[in-house]
C-alpha cells in the first residue's frame, strides 16, 4: 500500500509540474537564442548542432547506496509544454521499453526495473526527474529536483544526446544516489 501511495504521489507531482499555464501566450515565450550565440562551458547547445551518435545509446553509471543499475533502454518523447516552452521527456530503463506506449508511466511504477525519467526544455534545463532504483531503501519512484544537471545537450539530424549528471553522490531521502550518464537516441517526432 505504501508503494502505491508513494507512486501515486510522485505521479501527481509530475502531472502538476508538467502542466503549462493556460494564460501563457505565444508572444510571452522567451525569444530563441541567436544563431551565433556562444554557450558557456558545460551549457546546453542550441538545437542547431547535430549530436554525435557513436557508441552505445547509454553509457556511464547510475547507483543507489553503491548498487549499480544497468540501464539499457532509452527513448525520447514530446511532453506537455511547461512555461510556454516545449518539453522533451527522456526515459532510461533497465528493461526494454521500445514497444511500450507509456514507458514513463511504467518506469515510474517500477515495472521496467531501475529507471530515470527526466523532462527537459530545448536548452537542456531540467524541469523534473523521477528516479527508481532497486538499491534504494524505499520502493517506488522518487522525485529528484535541483541536483541533476544536463550538460552538452544537443538535438539535430533526428537525434538527441547529452550528459546527465549529479556531479557525484547526493543524499536523496536517506539514500546515496549518483548519476553520470552519456546518451543518444532518436529525437521525438
Amino acid at each position: 500500500m505504501r508503494k502505491l501511495i508513494i507512486g501515486l504521489a510522485s505521479l501527481l507531482l509530475v502531472a502538476a509540474c508538467s502542466k503549462a499555464s493556460k494564460e501563457t501566450k505565444a508572444d510571452e515565450a522567451a525569444p530563441a537564442p541567436a544563431a551565433n550565440a556562444t554557450a558557456a562551458p558545460g551549457a546546453a547547445t542550441p538545437a542547431t548542432a547535430a549530436p554525435e551518435d557513436t557508441g552505445p545509446p547509454i553509457s556511464g553509471t547510475y547507483t543507489a547506496n553503491g548498487k549499480a543499475a544497468n540501464l539499457t533502454s532509452i527513448s525520447a518523447h514530446a511532453d506537455e509544454p511547461f512555461s510556454g516552452k516545449p518539453v522533451t521527456m527522456i526515459v532510461f530503463t533497465s528493461q526494454d521499453h521500445s514497444s511500450n506506449p507509456k514507458p514513463d508511466f511504467d518506469a515510474t511504477f517500477g515495472r521496467l526495473g531501475d529507471a530515470i525519467v527526466v523532462k527537459v526544455h530545448p536548452d537542456g534545463s531540467i524541469i523534473g526527474t523521477e528516479i527508481v532504483h532497486s538499491g534504494m531503501k524505499r520502493e517506488g519512484a522518487v522525485s529528484w529536483i535541483g541536483t541533476l544537471k544536463m550538460e552538452d545537450f544537443r538535438t539535430g539530424g533526428g537525434q538527441i544526446s547529452g550528459h546527465l549528471t549529479s556531479g557525484g553522490p547526493h543524499e536523496v531521502f536517506d539514500d546515496q544516489i549518483a548519476v553520470d550518464l552519456k546518451f543518444h537516441t532518436a529525437a521525438p517526432k
